[in-house]
């Protein structure tokens, strides 16, 4: 992985919220939303703002107590499964961001950010009214497709 590599959210498709340190993620395409926490959540809130793997790294190192070199080599797997799963997409010719990153003293220790992957409502989803309301009876339809 090129460490000075940069990725967005690959919207329109994904959509996310952080609800109290959760980030709920949903892949409107494909119906499977994810969850990350804790380190996971902060990765995609640097990734929000553009920030390079480079960056990222850097910023979670200062944000959590662990071997640098092992928070770094743990962030980049789980960037790798963001792109594997659609969630982001390469960034070319942004400008880096300047990242605000606040050290605590009391700097809890690394654990490695975990993607949950969830399936279960794909069917529910899928014929959800935002993706197949153009049809004359205003109401979803399942494509056939």
């Amino acid at each position: 992985m090129d460490f000075e590599s940069q990725y967005r959210i690959n919207e329109p498709s994904v959509v996310c919220e952080n609800i109290d340190g959760e980030v709920v993620i949903i892949h409107m395409e494909t119906g499977a939303y994810y969850t990350t926490t804790g380190s996971g959540a902060l990765i995609w809130q640097f990734i929000e703002q553009s920030a390079s793997v480079r960056q990222v790294a850097e910023a979670v190192t200062a944000e959590y107590q662990g071997d640098p070199m092992s928070i770094t080599f743990a962030i980049a797997p789980f960037i790798m499964q963001l792109v594997d799963q659609h969630l982001i997409v390469p960034l070319k010719g942004a400008a880096l961001p300047q990242l605000v990153v606040t050290p605590r003293a009391d700097k809890p220790a690394f654990i490695e950010p975990k993607l949950e992957v969830y399936r279960d409502m794909q069917n529910l989803l899928m014929v959800d009214p935002i993706h197949e309301v153009d049809n004359d009876l205003g109401w979803p339809e399942v494509s056939q497709n």
